[in-house]
């Protein structure tokens, strides 16, 4: 059964999720430093520690969500359809010599 869904939009669109990672990661690592560093602070009670060790925790997590996600994706891409996909829009984009 042929896929009717773009193959070549779905591996493009992955990429730019990754691209839009790789940008936002220093970003999102000096918000854990600052909540680590946050925890730090003398005599800190636990009502604001515990806040503080789950906004680090949930960084750590959400690269880790991220990068997890976009792997799933590409994984369920049939490699087949999008060699095939790709190909066609390699020849559509040819000119014809006639």
């Amino acid at each position: 059964m042929p896929i009717k869904w773009s193959t070549v939009g779905v591996s493009r669109n992955a990429d730019e999720v990754e691209e839009l990672m790789s940008s936002i990661r220093p970003t999102l690592w000096l918000i854990r430093e600052k909540a680590e560093e946050l925890k730090r602070i003398p005599h800190l009670p636990g009502y604001i520690d515990q806040p503080a060790a789950t906004m680090a925790s949930k960084v750590d997590s959400f690269n880790t969500y991220m990068k997890g996600y976009v792997e799933r994706i590409r994984n369920l891409i049939p490699k087949e359809a999008l060699e095939e996909e790709r190909k066609a829009m390699e020849y559509g984009s040819q000119q014809s010599m006639i």
